[in-house]
This record gives structure tokens, sequence and C-alpha cells, in this order.
């Protein structure tokens, strides 16, 4: 017995555990001592905090553990080359300013209370939007518009709290603070087509004739919609690497394929053109679903590589430490993360996510969060509202996520539903509404790469770098991994890097 399995042995024992024979004959095997260090530190350190009680460590265990050691060992003697010599991102410095995150200002109230005033913020929010624009200053509240004559003519704004179709008639139901309404909708024509992409708890503004007391036909109905408004654009010459859905942890993980993403950016990969874009990226922005968590789905043990949360994270720091030290990251979480489920979403905390936190160019926010990037405003959104979207609009599928983005957009809200599959907490403040156009929006969750523009908003999906799953095998969604979305930040022009084919 070698000195290093015998210390191997005493911490184990200290520590009040025991090793079975074929354990014991494992960590013989081993040869490098620093390794045998490693894997028994981590592997008292897994003991200490497993669901059940294990006190024989036995070769299974520890090969376990080992694998999950080996999965983020030897990043950066895989990433090797001289790269550029001076990259002109690392020229400058990181302009980044935080202008919305919920991480801190989340007051969630799981009452009646906390309903009413997740709504009546959303609302207001709302109803400030629809008065900046000129058509709809002169909107009369719902309460006066029902005590008017018939035949009156009035705009009205509103939540949709209920959409029925009776015969060939649709009817909504409209509220304001006050009081409701219904609104009888033609269903022939284009109006038909246009109210059938109405959402529940969606705000709008509808240009109604008092039928009724209080019953309105719509003439016309308006999206709060953002203006046609100038991008703003960077003094520099940087860009922004835009992705999302790395799933870290999970069987399906490409790592190749990412450890080809992250030699890129450091200048060792790829023609002599991509590579001096490559020196351009100042910032990596990661829209969630760093790791794929755990306990997220039915069945997921089966198709984890790394069955430990923690260590999922410790993994993920491990393959970023290979960025170069000039590129700064902004990271916030997704529904496979280790925060809540519910939006808004904080950031992925300490306690999981350590290492993440001790990295000076890590910026951990919460979900959704504005930043500005060299001056240019990004909102950054994982985008799990889209499933409802997606499924719900007419003419809008999965395949298409910038369609639904631009939805999104029309209606200023990143989750319009309330009680669909996207969980909405009832906070007090509704962090969700797009107060203002950003320059940019980012999102992910569908897997599926895609990328245009809105009015002048440069909008990103930016897909996965994570393999078909069998859920999405069974929903017939095709994903398309390995693609970076790399935005110029002078001009926003956007230039997709698919590097399954560099």
């Amino acid at each position: 017995m070698t000195e290093a399995v015998r210390k191997a042995l005493k911490e184990v024992l200290t520590a009040g555990y025991q090793i079975s024979k074929d354990g014991f004959d494992f960590l013989k095997s081993i040869n490098d001592e620093s390794l045998l260090e490693n894997l028994i530190q981590y592997a008292i350190k897994r003991a200490n905090v497993l669901p059940e009680e294990k006190f024989i460590l036995d070769e299974e265990f520890f090969r376990g553990l080992l694998e999950e050691i080996n999965l983020g060992k030897g990043v950066k003697q895989e990433i090797t080359g001289k790269g550029v010599t001076r990259p002109l991102a690392a020229e400058y410095e990181a302009e980044i300013k935080v202008l919305k995150d919920p991480t801190k200002g989340m007051a969630t109230e799981g009452d009646l209370k906390g309903f009413l005033e997740y709504f009546r913020d959303r609302y207001k929010r709302m109803e400030k939007i629809f008065r900046k624009r000129i058509d709809t200053r002169d909107v009369t509240p719902i309460k006066e518009s029902l005590r008017a004559p018939l035949k009156s003519k009035f705009k009205i704004i509103g939540i949709i709290r209920d959409k029925r179709v009776s015969g060939n008639r649709l009817f909504i139901e409209l509220e304001d603070l006050e009081s409701s309404a219904t609104v009888l909708i033609s269903t022939t024509g284009e109006q038909m087509r246009r109210a059938q992409e109405l959402l529940l708890d969606q705000v709008v503004c509808m240009e109604v004739l008092k039928y009724r007391e209080a019953l309105f036909i719509a003439d016309d109905f308006l999206w709060p919609d953002i203006p046609d408004s100038k991008p703003k654009r960077s003094e520099v010459p940087l860009c922004a690497a835009l992705i999302s859905d790395l799933h870290i942890g999970s069987k399906l993980f490409l790592r190749d394929l990412f450890l080809k993403f992250l030699r890129w950016l450091r200048g060792e990969f790829g023609p002599s053109e991509l590579r001096s874009l490559a020196g351009r990226v100042k910032y990596l922005v990661i829209a969630g679903d760093l790791v794929d968590g755990i306990g997220v789905y039915p069945g997921q043990e089966d198709e984890l590589e790394v069955a430990d949360l923690q260590r999922q994270y410790e993994v993920a720091t491990e393959l970023l430490s290979a960025l170069p030290d000039y590129i700064e990251l902004i990271i916030i979480p997704g529904n496979h993360d280790a925060v809540r489920k519910s939006l808004p979403q904080p950031a992925i905390p300490k306690r999981y996510a350590e290492s993440l936190h001790e990295d000076d160019r890590v910026t951990l926010l919460g979900n959704p969060s504005r930043v500005s990037l060299s001056g240019v405003e990004v909102l950054i959104s994982h985008g799990k509202a889209l499933d409802d979207i997606l499924t719900q609009v007419p003419g809008l599928d999965f395949h298409k996520p910038k369609k639904g983005m631009e939805f999104l957009l029309r209606g200023r809200h990143l989750a319009p539903i309330y009680g669909a599959t996207t969980p909405i907490a009832p906070e007090r403040r509704d962090w969700m509404v797009i107060e203002s156009p950003p320059d940019i929006l980012h999102m992910g969750h569908v897997h599926v790469f895609d990328h245009g523009k809105y009015k002048e908003v440069t909008l990103v999906n930016s897909g996965t770098w994570q393999e078909q799953t069998s859920f999405q095998r069974r929903m017939g969604l095709t994903p398309t991994p390995g693609i970076a979305a790399v935005v110029d930040l002078q001009t926003s022009q956007v230039l997709p890097l698919n590097f399954n084919l560099l």
C-alpha cells in the first residue's frame, strides 16, 4: 500500500465512512497521487450531502465521481495554441450597466392580495405605455363609458379577462382597475383574424361603439407595440456573443462542439477573418439553462452525466475559465437552473454556484434582466413563455421562434398569459412588462436558432449546445445546436456562426 493510498484511507475513515474491497482496489489502481487526493475530497463532500445514508463507499461510487471530475478536467489543455497577438477587445474596458434585475426587488405574496397587486401593476404599466402614444391619449375609463349614451364611440383600455365564442360571434371580457365590459368582435374578415391573436391577460386598447348598456362593438383594437426608434449603437468596435441552453451535466451536452466555440473565442480556431472577429468579442451573454439541473422532468436522472447540481456548476466554471481574460460574462437563469421556476427568477445563488460568484468577470442576473453593453441595451429573457405563445397564437410554431419574439414585443410583455404552462409569481411589480424598446432582445429555451429584426430591435433566439432530447423527439422538435450569434455593437449586424460546419 502506497503512502497516498494510506492517506486516502485515513481521510475516509476519519470522515466516518468505510471503503468496500472493490472500492479499495479501485483506489490502489490510481497512479496519479494528485488525482487520488482530489477524488477522496470530492467523495467525502458528495457522501455528506447524499439524500440516502451511504456509509460504505464502493468502486461504482468512486468510478462515477471520477467520470464527473474528468468531464471538466483538462479543458485548458484541450484548448491550446497561440491565437492572435493582441485582440482588439483587450484594448477596451468593459462597460456593463445593469438597468433592470429582479433579483433584489422581488416581493412575492402568494395570497389573493398578491395576485390583485400583480395585475394592478401590470395594468398601470401598460396603460402608461398606451398613454404615451398620440392615437391612444384620449382613452376613456370603462366606468365612464358604461354611463355614456348608446351609439357613443370611444377608446377603452383593459386586461382581457375572458374570451369566448358563441355561434359566429367572439366576445371579450375587458376590465380595468374599476370596471369591466363585454366587447363583441365581428367574426368575419381581417378584424377576426387579428382578434384570434389576442390572449388572456393581455392589455389592449379597443375602439368601440356602445351597443347596449354593458355591451360594446369593436371597430378596431390596438396593440401597445414598440415605436419606430433609432437603436443605440456603440462608439467602440466591439461585439457580443449570444448563446443559451448549454445544459452542462447532461449526457447530451455537446462538449466538443462547445470547446470548439471556446477555441474560436481564444483566436485559436477558424479562418483568419473569423479569428479577427473573435478578437472583437468583449461580452458573452448566456440566456439561461447553463446546466441541466436535477429533477426538472421525469426520468431526467437517466440522461445525466453529472448527477450533482453543485458539480454541474463547477464543471461549467471549469469550461468557462478557458475564455480569454478580457471577455466579460453575463448569465441569467433558465427553467433548468438552480432557482425557482416561477417568473421572474432571481440570479443563480452562491450556494449552488460559488465558483461562478467568485469569478470577477461574471455578472449573474435574474430572468429577465436588462443591461447596457458599451452603450447598447440588451433585454435578456430565457423565453419560457414562448412555449405558450408558439402553441396558442395561430400561425406560429417552434421552428420560427423569432415570430414569437415579435409577438411579445408587439404586446410589450414577456409572459402575458397567467396560468398556462409558464409559472408566474404574484409579485407586487410585473417585471415582465417591456417598458421601453431594447436595442437587442435575446432569448433561448426552445433550442432553435433564429434571428432577425422587428422594427429596429435586433432579435436573437440562440439555440442550444445539447443534442435532441427524448422529450423533443416525442414532440417532433428538431433543435439547432452549436450556433453562436455574434452581434456587432456598432452596426447591430448579426453573424450566426455554426460550429458544426467550421
